[in-house]
């Protein structure tokens, strides 16, 4: 036992460590305080900045999208919906490597979300990977089995495998879940159309234009509309579904091909001449169009002066 003498000089440390604690205790909280109000008005800076940069993405603005997004990122970069948004502006302007690995990561924070699995899978079927776009695919449907997205993914993945059988299976699995989803009835009329089923992709199709307003059928629906109807031997009815298609915004050369192709299958040889020319306009080295262009060039002259009826 020390000697009593000592006590007093113990006891003031002890009251002195004890002060202590309770100041660094005091600050302490405060710190903790300022820290939490801080990271919440980083979370909260971090959710304005990324749904600036959505509004900005859904308005096509895809540069000023992805400079705020950065931000965002930078802001707070444990967030996945700004890695997401940066990940897709990227994309949009070619980075793909490096949108793959920023979606890589907004995987990982949604903790797997199977619809952030999916747009990963999408981007890795798009370069061609296809073995990981269908691990993708797989990864999202195990975790939720009624996401049409990720059977759709799927679908993609064995009809570029030319598994068409199974690939019908996967689009008809999504349009279980959900009915009128066009990316899946267009993949699907695709697949009729590439086992030589016309019909069965243009009543695909067909149902699917049915759900837009009358006249309001995107290119995307009319152009293979046109193709299966081509298939079938409609060749006026190709022409004008392909027309149409060509008469919404800046036609490609491969659709001005296509039309040119159809109006001289259906007689009309002056009409497939004039878009001819037009696709060559728009691509002078388009190969199959200056193919197109020689064989109208070599018909008898009474062939060339018809009319589509």
């Amino acid at each position: 036992m020390p000697p009593l003498r000592v006590l007093p000089w113990i006891s003031r440390c002890a009251s002195l460590a004890l002060v202590g604690i309770v100041v660094w205790t005091g600050v302490g909280c405060r710190y903790i305080g300022q820290c939490r109000k801080s990271s919440d008005e980083s979370i909260a800076q971090t959710r304005q900045l990324a749904l600036q940069g959505k509004d900005a993405q859904q308005h096509g603005r895809w540069d000023q999208a992805e400079a705020i997004f950065a931000a965002a990122v930078v802001q707070g970069p444990r967030d996945e919906r700004a890695r997401c948004g940066y990940a897709e502006a990227l994309w949009q302007r070619g980075a793909r490597d490096e949108a793959v690995a920023h979606m890589e990561e907004a995987v990982k924070l949604s903790g797997n979300d199977p619809e952030r699995v999916v747009q990963l899978g999408n981007m890795h079927f798009a370069l061609g990977n296809l073995d990981r776009a269908g691990k993708q695919a797989d990864k999202a449907i195990a975790a939720n089995r009624e996401l049409p997205l990720a059977w759709v993914l799927r679908g993609k993945v064995l009809q570029a495998r030319g598994e068409f059988a199974a690939a019908q299976a996967a689009f008809h699995r999504a349009l279980g879940y959900q009915p009128q989803f066009p990316e899946a009835q267009l993949a699907l009329a695709e697949v009729y159309r590439q086992e030589g089923r016309p019909q069965r992709a243009l009543a695909t199709l067909q149902a699917l234009e049915a759900s837009y307003p009358p006249h309001g059928a995107p290119v995307e629906v009319l152009v293979p509309q046109g193709l299966a109807l081509g298939q079938l031997g409609r060749h006026a009815d190709a022409a004008r579904t392909l027309a149409r298609a060509a008469e919404r915004g800046n036609p490609s050369a491969d659709l001005l091909y296509e039309l040119a192709r159809a109006q001289l299958q259906a007689g009309d040889a002056t009409a497939a001449r004039l878009t001819t020319l037009a696709a060559l306009d728009r691509d002078p080295g388009h190969a199959r169009s200056r193919q197109l262009q020689a064989e109208i060039a070599s018909l008898p002259a009474t062939m060339a002066a018809t009319t589509l009826r």
